[in-house]
């Protein structure tokens, strides 16, 4: 297989793109790579330091919205992400962007309760194969960029509620406008995709990567879960509760075929096997 995907595993930036791939019917394979160790990998290939990158074929695209209009361009006859009418394709596009700020907000507040607590470690590093010493260079490195590149920090939680709640407020009118399951068109595009997507850490839907049980084995599930703070909690049912919040959920139960990879395989180091 020669089309492989760079991420994440718990990247809510990383599952819009592996569901553009999944909604295309392409075949591909995922390649974990270490938080920090990223940049200096991805920026000589894409000319973008952020996840998700997509290899097809040697042709590389970063950013997760550049992968959607690349592979609507390249497998033009697999299902179209965005819409051949120029306003219609407008407003997917649209949406597209609110969608992107609104996971901007929510990775943010979600990282803001969560960072100091073992489940992001545990989640985003999981079965890295890395020393234990390196790994605990790693975590604490990893909380230091969350909380500075991210603000993720209790003293912003006020601030980014109310941007997130003003951004969902505009995705609650597109929620309740839409006719039929999709919310700007006549089938699933990139306007559902990035939507959901980017709500999928705080509505936890089942069978993805934030559902806990899921994503952890058992003894790390439960100790995790006694780290989920009830105002957090109290988030995800205000969410839930909300129209954008349903629509979500039900686009994620009806219409989210997932190839249940999103665990992928760790990227070695150059001449490297595995991180010592």
């Amino acid at each position: 297989m020669t089309r492989t995907l760079y991420q994440f595993p718990l990247s809510h930036f990383a599952e819009k793109s592996r569901w553009l791939l999944d909604a295309k019917g392409l075949d591909y394979a995922i390649r974990n790579l270490y938080p920090g160790l990223h940049r200096f990998f991805l920026w000589p290939r894409t000319r973008v330091c952020t996840i998700p990158a997509l290899n097809d074929n040697g042709h590389w695209t970063g950013d997760s919205t550049a992968i959607a209009l690349y592979l609507d361009d390249a497998y033009p006859e697999a299902p179209q992400l965005l819409a051949a009418t120029p306003q219609l394709r407008a407003t997917q596009l649209a949406i597209n962007m609110l969608a992107e700020r609104i996971g901007e907000k929510v990775r943010q507040l979600v990282m803001s309760h969560l960072i100091d607590t073992p489940i992001p470690v545990a989640m985003y590093f999981q079965d890295a194969p890395v020393s234990a010493f390196r790994r605990r260079m790693a975590e604490a490195t990893f909380r230091t960029a969350v909380k500075t590149l991210y603000k993720a920090h209790p003293r912003h939680l006020p601030a980014t509620r109310e941007a997130l709640d003003t951004l969902l407020d505009t995705a609650d009118g597109l929620a309740l406008a839409r006719c039929g399951d999709f919310i700007a068109g006549d089938h699933l595009s990139l306007a559902d995709i990035a939507l959901c997507s980017m709500l999928g850490p705080i509505l936890l839907p089942p069978d993805t990567p934030w559902s806990v049980p899921d994503s952890l084995h058992a003894p790390d599930a439960q100790h995790a879960a006694a780290h989920i703070s009830p105002d957090l909690l109290a988030v995800q049912q205000a969410l839930r509760e909300r129209p954008v919040g349903q629509y979500a959920l039900h686009i994620y139960t009806h219409h989210r075929h997932a190839a249940g990879n999103w665990r992928g395989q760790w990227q070695p180091q150059p001449g490297r096997s595995a991180l010592p």
